[in-house]
């Protein structure tokens, strides 16, 4: 094990840097895995994936050729219904243990983000946006049971939260191994409160109105993680790690540059309240795009009304 004084610190400036970037990386990484859980969950029972939609202020959306008219109440359309939601909420109780042994605070920092927006962003807060119309409610209508279980998933959020934030102190103790409540408090704040919260106010402040129930879906599994920080000091982890580098700081705003360019051609506001989305198949007779949508369709389609990305 390298000596106490060259071992790295989560709390850091650079490490929070890190985090940041890490987390804005994974908000539109999020969003485009959530698109493409409806479309493979569609793609499961009997449809073909033909497109995306992410729009910043909605649900994302897999765009489907659906095998018959009445798909979507059909027992076998669960998957297109709850994939989106699915998907990323799997991703978020995965991603911490199949990635224990990342050998950098780089690497380490982007698992434990990309699972807590994957939980809070695309599971919680995408999902909380709709509570009557969206993906999730649709599906209990069509089960003819209470709307009311939608509430189920924050409460799984609030479970899948406690190991997301265990994996961020047992980083941090391998620098501070006596480490105090104050100081576990402030590191889990300072690394997943502001993205979330950020994207939160920036919808509030954009829309001029403050969906309850979406802010409570953030706010809950928010709130469960300082009390872990408040209750819990895990057991630091037993492998070194490197601490961050410029480099790693390069790749993580290329990489999130290239997310975002990707979700925003794929959900980008247009007049009219219309949004963009992007379509690489050819659409059937029973297909999902709505009357908002307006997809730019890839160059072998046939011509058709379309939108640059």
């Amino acid at each position: 094990m390298p000596p106490v004084h060259n071992r790295p610190d989560p709390g850091a400036l650079k490490s929070l840097m890190a985090s940041w970037l890490a987390a804005t990386m994974a908000v539109p990484a999020s969003l485009l895995l959530s698109a493409a859980g409806q479309g493979l969950g569609a793609a499961l029972a009997g449809g073909v994936w033909i497109g995306i939609c992410t729009p910043w202020d909605g649900q994302a959306w897999g765009l489907v050729n659906q095998p018959v008219l009445n798909f979507s109440s059909l027992p076998s359309a669960g998957g297109y219904w709850l994939g989106s939601w699915a998907v990323v909420f799997l991703a978020a109780v995965l991603i911490p243990p199949l990635s224990l042994r990342l050998k950098t605070v780089t690497t380490q920092l982007v698992a434990v983000q990309m699972a807590w927006i994957s939980l809070v962003i695309a599971s919680s807060w995408q999902t909380a946006l709709d509570p009557h119309l969206g993906h999730l409610a649709r599906w209990l209508g069509f089960r003819d049971l209470p709307t009311e279980l939608r509430w189920l998933t924050i409460a799984a959020a609030a479970v899948a939260t406690v190991p997301i934030v265990i994996r961020l102190l047992a980083m941090a103790r391998i620098t501070h191994f006596h480490l105090g409540r104050g100081r576990r408090l402030a590191l889990v704040f300072g690394h997943l409160a502001p993205v979330p919260v950020g994207w939160a106010a920036a919808f509030i402040v954009v829309k001029g109105q403050a969906p309850i129930e979406a802010c409570v879906a953030i706010a809950v599994p928010l709130a469960v993680a300082l009390l872990v920080a408040w209750f819990g000091s895990p057991a630091p982890l037993t492998h070194p790690i490197a601490e961050v580098a410029p480099g790693g700081l390069v790749v993580l705003f290329t990489v999130g540059a290239l997310a975002w360019a990707c979700a925003f051609a794929a959900g980008r506001p247009l007049a009219e309240d219309r949004v963009a989305a992007i379509q690489w198949a050819r659409e059937g007779s029973f297909n999902n795009i709505r009357e908002w949508m307006e997809p730019w369709r890839a160059p072998w389609l046939d011509p058709g009304p379309a939108q640059t990305p």
